[in-house]
């Protein structure tokens, strides 16, 4: 019985498969962690890039409008609606809706000259809005 344990424990020491597979397993798992950051990496620096004025964009609660300012603080400006703006974190932009925002940056400031109104204008504007001659 004792010269059966010495022989165990004196041929222990040869091939382990388990141990390359654990090997392996370790390796793929650094591979999936590093994959995963370059991809996030790569996404925080498209939506960089593509905030400018004029992209038209989708909030991570669905709201759709169109970016109008950006800070150096990562805040967005998105106008939702006529004279509405929202101030929004630049990670609060889930989607892009145009392809090109250069594009539409570029657009942006020869349409916004011809329909600029301060907010006095703009309040003015909505308060006359439903009024006719029966109820001025």
């Amino acid at each position: 019985m004792n010269s059966l344990v010495i022989a165990q424990a004196a041929g222990g020491g040869g091939f382990n498969p388990s141990l390359i597979l654990m090997v392996a397993l370790f390796a793929v798992l650094i591979f999936m962690m590093f994959r995963g950051r370059k991809k996030q990496a790569a996404q925080q620096e498209k939506l960089k890039n593509n905030t400018v004025p004029g992209a038209k964009v989708m909030t991570n609660s669905g709201i759709f409008g169109t970016v109008v300012g950006v800070d150096a603080e990562d805040r967005v400006q998105v106008e939702v609606a006529n004279g509405v703006i929202l101030t929004l974190h630049r990670q609060a932009i889930s989607t892009f809706l145009d392809d090109q925002p250069a594009a539409a940056a570029a657009q942006q400031p020869a349409e916004s000259n011809d329909v600029a109104e301060t907010p006095e204008e703009s309040l003015r504007r909505l308060n006359d809005e439903g009024k006719d001659e029966r109820n001025s």
